[in-house]
């Protein structure tokens, strides 16, 4: 029966005893399925109470690692290895170089986001940005993402955009006012996986939709709709996360003709469409009657702004509104006057000009090291979708990576269902600190793909 070790483990016991199990499912001593002793028997054994254990299998479940079953037990989940690997410890400690995470590469904002900062502290309105808003956003903020938002062809006043504690605060209420458990969405075949784990909450059921170079296909679409008679689409169109894909106008097109003709409300994800390089409209410009538009200032400006923007039609905007205040009465409105001036002045253009050349910088050195790897990425995108060479598995390089200092993200947590895991990556540039950075990193990575897998694992 399995038995954790606690010796050199810091912090509480429940901790020790939830990091003991993360470190033996990732290493294979607890396999997919194995039950775990009983709260009690487990705390005789360690000595110590059972409300220890409790708590620590609790925290366990919550990671995803295992998962209690009324009358029998704790067993070990399906997917905890993946669980497993974000708690284990990279080789190199504060060194790890950073292949996972999403973002922008913050030190090019810096200077603007200090002067910002002092600006709003001295000025006038600072006494009343510090106090409690209108939930749906200051009416000045609003007029600064609707400005925003024509950019991407949607036309749009103020009185018709809500502000959001960034884009993912913007979904869930989407979600939430749009949906009720147990409803399916129609998703693409890989998904952003914060919708993976809102569905989840939600009690709701992700539908996934096959896709082709340009993105979801409509034939696949309309197939998914009728099968399982949904009416909400999430969709990336522009730089697709984990993919890179972006559709084209005549795909947006037809999609969009598609949800009009099937009823189908469009929850439309454009986080990167302000840094993409000459992106099409929109596809909520070509059914604005129908759509839920998203945008929010996190990958253009700066990550920590937690600033987003959300469009609709009028008849929408009750029960979004209520939503989106039972999860967030407002959004922090310091930093919506940052993105708002932002906006106003052109600063928003100047940060995402200089977000796209450093990230084109990054594109030059992902092209030099991984010469000979099949990759693909768009101009603007932050990250590139590297696919696997034999017989390397994502959740393996994933495991080996973290052994050599690199972290990165598991390639599972894209996949909506129980849909089988590509054997591939996504592999993001910009969040190194800088090109040498980067370049020792995607070296490092070239160079275990270029390992025995089996090998790589046995060091762990």
């Amino acid at each position: 029966m399995w038995m954790p070790s606690l010796v050199d483990r810091a912090g509480p016991k429940y901790l020790r005893i939830a990091d003991a199990i993360a470190e033996d499912v990732y290493a294979g001593r607890l396999k997919v399925g194995e039950r775990l002793p009983t709260h009690r028997d487990l705390a005789w054994r360690l000595g110590v109470t059972v409300g220890t254990v409790s708590r620590a299998y609790a925290e366990a479940e919550r990671r995803g690692l295992v998962a209690g079953e009324v009358g029998r037990g704790s067993f070990v989940k399906a997917g905890a290895r993946s669980q497993a690997t974000l708690d284990m410890p990279a080789v190199g400690g504060p060194q790890t170089i950073e292949l996972g995470v999403n973002r922008p590469p913050s030190h090019v904002v810096a200077p603007e986001y200090a002067e910002a900062m002092r600006r709003i502290a001295g000025s006038n309105a600072l006494g009343e940005l510090i106090n409690y808003q209108a939930h749906t956003g200051r009416w000045e903020h609003r007029a600064a993402g609707a400005q925003w938002i024509r950019r991407r062809g949607i036309e749009v006043g103020p009185e018709r955009v809500l502000v959001t504690s960034g884009a993912e605060h913007a979904i869930t209420a989407a979600l939430m006012a749009f949906c009720d458990p147990g409803d399916p969405i129609l998703v693409e075949e890989l998904t952003w996986s914060g919708v993976r784990a809102l569905s989840s909450l939600l009690r709701l059921s992700l539908k996934a939709v096959a896709m082709d170079g340009e993105g979801m296909i409509p034939e696949a679409l309309e197939a998914a709709a009728r099968a399982s008679g949904a009416r909400l689409l999430y969709t990336t169109p522009t730089l697709h996360n984990p993919t890179t894909k972006t559709m084209s106008v005549e795909r947006r097109k037809a999609i969009a003709e598609l949800c009009r003709d099937l009823g189908i409300t469009i929850v439309e994800d454009d986080i990167y469409g302000t840094i993409a390089e000459d992106p099409p409209p929109a596809l909520s410009s070509f059914a604005p009657e129908r759509s839920i538009y998203i945008t929010a200032a996190s990958k253009s400006m700066a990550p920590s702004l937690r600033i987003g923007f959300a469009a609709m039609p009028s008849d929408r905007l009750g029960r979004f509104s209520s939503a989106a205040r039972a999860t967030n009465w407002m959004a922090p409105p310091v930093m919506g006057q940052i993105v708002a001036d932002w906006i106003e002045d052109g600063t928003c253009d100047v940060l995402a000009d200089r977000i796209r050349r450093e990230t084109k910088a990054r594109h030059a050195v992902a092209a030099r090291v991984l010469e000979g790897l099949t990759w693909h990425s768009q101009p603007g995108c932050f990250h590139i979708w590297l696919e696997l060479p034999e017989p390397w598995r994502a959740q393996d390089v994933v495991a080996a990576a973290r052994l050599r200092g690199l972290a990165m993200t598991s390639t599972e947590l894209f996949v909506p269902g129980r849909a089988e895991t590509p054997h591939a990556m996504r592999i993001t540039l910009t969040a190194a600190a800088d090109a040498e950075e980067l370049e020792r990193g995607l070296r490092v990575l070239v160079d275990l793909l270029r390992s025995d897998p089996d090998l790589s694992l046995a060091a762990a």
